[in-house]
């Protein structure tokens, strides 16, 4: 190692490091190399002025002695004071090498030359100040050491103790130089090795404290990252005992970290049933090094002070301590991620739900419309029939039973409709308690003497605002599940009560909003549903009966005409233990305005006079009004679709009384018709007929006196109502 990277001025740091300049010269500091030639300094002063003493008092002083004590007392006096002044050691060293050799030059020359027992320090002084003092304090002792033994050799002959020949005087010289250089290299090399030393020890020791420092810091940065973590960080050592516990896990299992570090893991957050299988995997890992959850995120369920359990995901790592095994862990609750997955699924059922609802409601909606004007045909015509006086009996009973089907069909078209929301709700304020107790007498002769019924009817309950016979149909649609739900018997309950929907409440069902809800519960006890079932219950023709008892409409129904009152249905069920079905609806605030079809009146007696257009798409609903009308002695001019018709009474112009015009028509609609007659007709009276629902039509003139509307399939006694009460008004 190159001499310039450990001559340096040394220093101790702040830190407690070492500098690479702790060993300039000499094995030891700086500081202690100054308080050696000090102490070096003043032992020399004080032992000289002794031995200048005693030999005073014995003998006279020879000059050369006397000079040589006031020249070492000066030499040592000044060295300590040039370290004192100056801090260098190496220049102190170096004045006290060369008074010593100085003053022990002088007794030499009195006691014999190389042969005087002083001449051994011309040794010493380069070895024990090299080991001392560094390897140019060797040099320097030697090199005066060498001198001074060369001087004594020369001047031999001339000594007061003058040796016995010049061939011994020469080799003792030789020897003396060659013990001087030995010591001097010795001292030298030694001194080398021993800072190189010093000098590597001190990279190792400052080394080892950076290292220290390193590992501090980032233990402190480490456990500041713990504690600021959302996550809870616990750290246990092999045998399971938690060594750190951080504030985000005292937050998670509501335990503090005092009263978790000690224990053991299985003993605070590891659910009793997992406790085996921790400590047995545990022990695998200490004997193999392997394990199935090392490093890995895995969901499970953990367990806080009160021993309830939640779910939570952990990823377990070994912490890189060589000394010992210690294993960190990592825990994030999972209970609201769990419950916002849930809400989710439930959401995104609910919605895939409403898909299907609307798809088959637009399919059965088509399917009933087209349906009501061939059921307008079938049923018209049988009417017609039926007003004749020339038919047997038995044509008239056939007649009678086509008429019966058509009625059932229509029926069905109806809940079709009702599901679709394609069918016309005719509402109103109304009490539910009332349609209730009413619906309690009649379903009483139709339900099993095994089923009973109890009803819990609040006495304050609010008023609804829906279609009266509708809300009947899907209610009762209920009752008849619960008793279905009870083939041996049992009981069907029914209350009433009022129920105030918060935000929280409402976020959970995005059928509802927040407010004030009318509530109609409808519980059995019968077999219940699985979750399966429950997913589908509302789904338009899905039942679970078997094959040509039900048709898979009377829930779908239901649901359709409480949602398009503003409400909603919610299920609550268990395999086994029965269902409850839960009507919510708004509470009545002002009422709406429906189209209503309006009661058959009794005809007129006599025929009846005027010109009335039938503008109709569909021909055989068409032929139909048109021969009803013709029958009743009106003169009928019919059209296929709206342009025509409009061409048509363009034509005959004020012979045209009354206009029966069906609303949705290809090319031009009837109230697109009848915009424009009114134009140069503003008198024009006007029948609409449609199987559509409302908020498909752009009919905005039905409250008009000059108006009505008749919604398919109507009868033949409303239509002639209807025309009679226009022409006559």
């Amino acid at each position: 190692m190159p001499d310039e990277e450990i001559e340096k001025t040394s220093r101790v740091t702040g830190s407690g490091r070492l500098s690479t300049s702790d060993a300039r010269d000499g094995v030891f500091r700086p500081r202690i190399q100054q308080l050696f030639i000090h102490f070096i300094a003043i032992t020399a002063t004080v032992s000289l002025c002794a031995g200048y003493v005693y030999t005073s008092l014995r003998t006279d002083v020879e000059l050369v002695l006397m000079l040589a004590f006031w020249g070492g007392l000066a030499g040592f006096i000044f060295s300590s004071l040039v370290v004192y002044l100056t801090g260098s050691a190496r220049l102190g060293a170096g004045l006290l090498v060369i008074t010593g050799i100085g003053i022990t030059f002088a007794p030499a020359y009195y006691e014999g030359g190389i042969r005087s027992p002083y001449a051994v320090w011309f040794m010493v002084v380069p070895l024990v100040g090299g080991l001392m003092l560094g390897s140019r304090i060797a040099y320097l002792g030697g090199a005066a050491g060498l001198v001074a033994t060369l001087a004594l050799a020369l001047l031999d002959p001339r000594l007061p103790l003058a040796g016995s020949n010049t061939q011994t005087t020469a080799m003792m010289a030789l020897n003396m130089a060659l013990a001087i250089i030995f010591c001097t290299a010795l001292g030298a090399i030694v001194s080398r090795l021993i800072r190189r030393s010093s000098y590597e020890l001190t990279e190792a020791r400052n080394k080892e404290i950076e290292k220290n420092e390193a590992l501090e810091k980032s233990s402190k940065l480490f456990r500041g990252s713990v504690n600021l973590s959302n996550d809870a960080i616990v750290i246990a050592d092999a045998h399971s005992v938690i060594e750190m516990f951080n504030p985000a896990a005292e937050e998670m299992y509501k335990i503090a970290a005092d009263e978790a570090v000690g224990r053991k893991l299985q003993d605070v957050i590891i659910p009793t049933r997992f406790a085996r299988d921790h400590i047995a995997g545990l022990a695998n890992y200490i004997k193999t090094g392997e394990g199935e959850i090392m490093g890995v995120k895995i969901e499970t369920h953990s367990m806080r002070k009160d021993g309830g359990e939640f779910p939570v995901e952990l990823t377990v790592q070994r912490l890189p301590d060589e000394g010992s095994i210690r294993f960190i862990g990592y825990i994030r609750d999972l209970t609201e991620r769990n419950r916002l997955r849930e809400e989710l699924a439930r959401q995104e059922k609910q919605v895939n739900l409403n898909r299907r609802l609307e798809a088959v409601g637009r399919l059965s909606g088509g399917v009933a419309h087209d349906f009501n004007n061939l059921l307008m045909a079938i049923n018209g015509h049988t009417d017609l029939l039926l007003f004749r006086d020339d038919i047997s009996d038995d044509v008239r009973s056939g007649l009678k039973e086509i008429a019966h089907a058509g009625d059932r069909a229509a029926s069905i078209t109806k809940q079709l409709l009702s599901f679709s929301r394609r069918d016309r709700l005719d509402s109103r304020n109304i009490q539910l308690n009332k349609v209730i107790s009413l619906l309690n007498e009649m379903i009483r002769n139709v339900l099993p003497t095994s089923i009973e019924i109890g009803l819990e009817l609040s006495e304050e309950l609010w008023m609804v605002y829906t279609d009266e016979a509708r809300l009947e149909q899907a209610i009762l649609n209920l009752i008849l599940n619960a008793a279905d739900a009870q083939p041996d018997g049992g009981e069907i309950s029914i209350r009433t009560y009022n129920l105030e929907i918060d935000a929280a409440w409402a976020a959970g069902n995005k059928e509802l909003e927040p407010g004030d809800f009318v509530c109609v519960e409808v519980s059995d006890l019968g077999t219940g549903m699985d979750s399966h079932t429950m997913e589908r219950i509302f789904d338009p023709f899905f039942t679970t009966k078997t094959l040509g008892e039900g048709t898979g409409l009377g829930l779908s129904t239901a649901h359709a005409i409480v949602r398009r009152s503003g409400g909603t249905i919610l299920v609550e069920s268990e395999e086994g233990t029965g269902s409850t079905f839960k009507v919510l609806l708004p509470q009545a605030e002002e009422a709406e305005t429906y189209f209503t079809e309006p009661q058959a009146q009794v005809r007129r007696e006599g025929g009846a006079t005027g010109t009335i257009l039938v503008v109709e798409d569909m021909d055989s609903v068409r032929r139909l009004v048109v021969r009803t009308l013709s029958q009743q002695g009106y003169r009928v001019l019919e059209a296929q679709d709206g342009e025509r018709g409009y061409d048509l009474a363009i034509r005959h112009g004020d012979e045209i009384d009354l206009i029966v015009t069906d609303v949705i028509m290809p090319r031009l609609g009837g109230v697109g018709m009848v915009a424009r007659l009114r134009v140069s007709m503003p008198q024009l009276k006007v029948v609409y007929v449609s199987g559509h629902a409302q908020d498909q039509l752009d009919v905005t003139d039905v409250s008009d006196p000059r108006t009505d509307f008749l919604y398919k399939p109507f009868s033949l006694e409303a239509l002639i109502s209807a025309v009679e009460r226009l022409l006559v008004a």
